[in-house]
C-alpha cells in the first residue's frame, strides 16, 4: 500500500526549492494523492492556476500545525507516512525535519559542498534513501558509500515559458544574457571578463544580466576570485551595486544592463530579446534551473561542462566550455568543482556571433530537449516514483 508523502518545506515559485514542491504537489494531486503539508506555503507568489489547484492542501496543513503545536514541540511520528525532508549541505536538515517523522524518512538534496567526514557520512545514512537532481550528487554518494540514491531531474513548465517574439527593446544589439544569483560558485565573474574582451571587439554586443541576490551578503565570497579586485558593494536598498561592480571591472555603461529581480512572467519577454546566454558556473548540485530556462525559451546556451551541468549537455544542444581546471580547494569542499576558460567563453560567444544559422538550430535542438524531457511534469512524475 502506498503511504501518503508529506513535505518539511515551504512551497513557493520563487525559489528551485519551493518550485520542486509545488510541481511535485501538483503531480499528486492529480493523482488523487494529495500531499502533507508540513510548512504553510507561500501561495501568494503561485500562479493563479496552481493555487487553484493547491488551495485544497491548506486545510490538512492547519490541522496538522494545530496538532504539533499542542505537542508543546514534542517530535511527532506521523504513522503510513513517508516524510520527504529538505536537506542543505553538509545534509542538514531544516528545523521541521526533528519536529515531524514518518514511518519511513527520505532526504532530499542538491549539494555542491563536497565536504565528507564521519558525521556528514552519519547524517546521510540516517534516511531511508535519498533522492538527489544531478549525476554528478548521485556519484559523490556512490564514492562515499551511499547507495539507497535515486536522481530526479528538475525541469521546466513550457506553460510559463511561451515562445513569444522580440520586442526589440534593445534594438539591434547582440545581447548575451547571464543570470543567477551572484556568488562565487555561479562563476558571474567569469562571465563578465569573458563579456568584456567580446564587447571590445563586439561594441554592438549588450550584456544583460539578472543577478540580484536575496541573501546579498553571501556574494561577498566573490571576493575569492582572481578575475575581479572585489566583490560588488551592497547599496543602502540592501541590493547589490552590480552596475558599478561591472564598470569597475572594465565594462563601458552602453554594454551592460542589470534587469535585478526578475519575475518568472518578465522572463520569457527577456529572452526572446536574447542572442546567446552564457553560464560558466563553477559547480551546480541540480542542473541549473535559469540556464534550462533560457534553453526552453530558445536562446543558445553555452555551459561550463562540470556538476550537474553534465545532465544538461546534449550533442548539439548547447556550446559547451570543456576547458575546465580545478577549482582551488584549500577545505576539501569542491570536489569536481571547474574553473572555466575565459578565453573559450570569448571563442563561443565568436560562434553564436558569426554564425546565426548555426545558432538557431542548436537552440531548437535544446528547446526540443527541454520541452520534451526535461519538464516539471517528468520530473514530479520520477520523483514521486522515487520516494514510493
Amino acid at each position: 500500500m502506498e503511504q501518503n508523502l508529506a513535505l518539511t518545506w515551504q512551497l513557493s515559485e520563487i525559489h528551485d526549492w519551493g518550485l520542486v514542491g509545488v510541481h511535485t504537489a501538483l503531480h499528486l494531486v492529480e493523482q488523487g494523492r494529495p500531499p502533507l503539508l508540513l510548512e504553510k506555503p507561500l501561495m501568494s507568489t503561485l500562479r493563479p492556476e496552481n493555487r487553484d489547484k493547491l488551495h485544497v492542501l491548506l486545510d490538512a496543513h492547519q490541522q496538522i500545525t494545530a496538532i504539533a503545536a499542542r505537542s508543546n514541540n514534542r517530535a511527532l511520528r506521523l504513522n503510513d507516512c513517508t516524510v520527504l525532508h529538505a536537506l542543505g549541505n553538509g545534509f542538514v536538515p531544516g528545523p521541521l525535519s526533528a519536529q515531524f517523522r514518518g514511518s519511513r524518512n527520505i532526504g532530499v538534496i542538491a549539494f555542491e559542498d563536497t565536504r565528507f567526514d564521519e558525521e556528514i557520512r552519519r547524517q546521510a545514512r540516517s534516511y531511508d534513501s535519498l533522492v538527489v537532481h544531478s549525476t554528478y550528487n548521485k556519484n559523490l554518494l556512490a564514492e562515499q558509500g551511499v547507495a539507497e540514491v535515486a536522481c530526479a531531474f528538475q525541469g521546466v513548465d513550457p506553460d510559463e515559458l511561451p515562445l513569444v517574439p522580440p520586442a526589440k527593446r534593445f534594438g539591434d544589439r547582440f545581447v548575451v544574457f547571464a543570470g543567477g544569483k551572484l556568488e562565487f560558485r555561479k562563476g558571474q565573474d567569469i562571465a563578465l571578463a569573458a563579456f568584456r574582451r567580446f564587447h571590445e571587439r563586439h561594441a554592438d554586443a549588450l550584456l544583460v544580466t539578472a543577478w540580484h541576490n536575496p541573501w546579498p551578503h553571501t556574494s561577498a565570497d566573490m571576493a575569492e576570485s582572481l578575475l575581479t579586485p572585489a566583490a560588488p558593494a551592497i547599496g543602502d536598498n540592501g541590493k547589490l551595486r552590480l552596475v558599478e561592480w561591472a564598470m569597475a571591472n572594465g565594462l563601458p555603461p552602453e554594454g551592460f544592463v542589470d534587469m535585478g529581480f526578475l519575475t518568472r512572467s518578465q522572463l520569457p519577454g527577456i529572452l526572446a530579446e536574447c542572442h546567446a546566454a552564457l553560464f560558466p558556473n563553477r559547480c551546480e548540485g541540480a542542473t541549473n534551473l535559469v540556464a534550462m530556462e533560457a534553453m526552453a525559451c530558445g536562446v543558445p546556451v553555452i555551459l561550463s561542462a562540470n556538476t550537474g551541468h553534465l545532465d544538461l549537455i546534449r550533442d548539439g544542444n548547447s556550446l559547451p566550455l570543456r576547458h575546465q581546471t580545478p577549482v582551488a580547494d584549500p577545505a576539501g569542499r569542491r570536489r569536481g568543482w571547474g574553473e572555466s576558460s575565459v578565453e573559450e567563453a570569448v571563442e563561443r560567444l565568436e560562434t553564436l556571433y558569426t554564425d546565426r544559422a548555426a545558432a538557431r538550430a542548436c537552440a531548437d535542438r535544446a528547446r526540443a530537449f527541454l520541452r520534451g524531457e526535461r519538464t516539471w511534469r517528468a520530473f514530479a512524475k520520477s520523483f514521486v516514483a522515487a520516494v514510493t
